[in-house]
């Protein structure tokens, strides 16, 4: 189921990239987990649950004015799909723009993403990761 798993990947992020909240959640199961490894510090580091992430995704966006993710490549790993991924966006308040690369991890159980992790710095951080996700609870 590899090779769906990364067409289910390239659908979410085209989800994300249109705004539309509600259209990238579909990818994943209810109890999915969002972890950020570069999280800002007033943000959470993890959130689980689609309430908790729809927020997490309203924060960003009432920050950032056109945040986007670039994925310049998929990688099957199983259960996993490692993505090179080039965040940018500009602060809405700051004008700050942000210009981030690098590997995000997206875990998936029966065609639904369980946990996503953003923010590995190498493709082999993300690789060594993958495969650990455990089926959502509840």
């Amino acid at each position: 189921m590899s090779q769906e798993n990364v067409e289910i990947a390239r659908q979410a992020n085209a989800a994300f990239n249109s705004g539309d909240p509600d259209a990238f959640l579909e990818f994943f199961a209810a109890e999915i987990e969002l972890v950020d490894l570069a999280s800002a510090p007033d943000q959470q580091t993890a959130v689980k649950g689609k309430d908790a992430i729809r927020e997490a995704l309203r924060l960003w966006t009432a920050a950032f004015d056109d945040l986007q993710v670039d994925i310049a490549e998929y990688t099957d790993a199983d259960d996993a799909v490692i993505c090179a991924a080039h965040w940018h966006g500009q602060g809405k308040a700051s004008g700050i723009s942000i210009d981030v690369r690098q590997f995000d991890l997206y875990e998936f159980r029966d065609g639904k993403g369980v946990r996503t992790t953003l923010g590995y710095k190498t493709k082999e951080e993300a690789l060594a990761a993958g495969g650990s996700a455990s089926p959502p609870s509840g």
